[in-house]
């Protein structure tokens, strides 16, 4: 029974149109900063079109514990940065020099035909 239901599935799979569907995504958070200094991150959006680029609104929030989320976080700057060729990115900046070694942040990215949430841990150790 076991050798029919996986003959049928894998039948029907074939059968299936093929879709070449793909989706914006995220990258981990590339650190390029220390503590004691500006915030300067970049996270790479991949397999992003024009179309959802165009249309594209960010939201950052800060996380201060695990049950609180602070709401708009305006001490920090999200810009996206497009390429011509590549993906583009995003670069995440502030004005001040951050204090704290771990920040814990929310960031949501919406688009006309799509929506991703995805939360990011930084870890900043002291500047050599």
């Amino acid at each position: 029974m076991t050798k029919i239901l996986a003959f049928l599935t894998g039948v029907l799979s074939l059968l299936m149109p093929l879709s070449n569907a793909q989706a914006l995504a995220l990258s981990e958070a590339r650190l390029n900063s220390s503590l004691n200094q500006t915030l300067d991150a970049t996270i790479e959006l991949r397999s992003a079109t024009a179309a959802e680029l165009d249309s594209l609104n960010i939201y950052v929030s800060r996380i201060e514990s695990e049950i609180s989320i602070r709401g708009i976080w305006p001490e920090v700057k999200v810009e996206l940065v497009r390429l011509e060729k590549g993906n583009s990115y995003l670069k995440i900046t502030s004005k001040d020099n951050v204090r704290e070694p771990v920040l814990n942040f929310l960031l949501e990215l919406t688009w006309s035909t799509g929506r991703i949430q995805r939360e990011y841990t930084l870890l900043l150790n002291p500047a050599r």
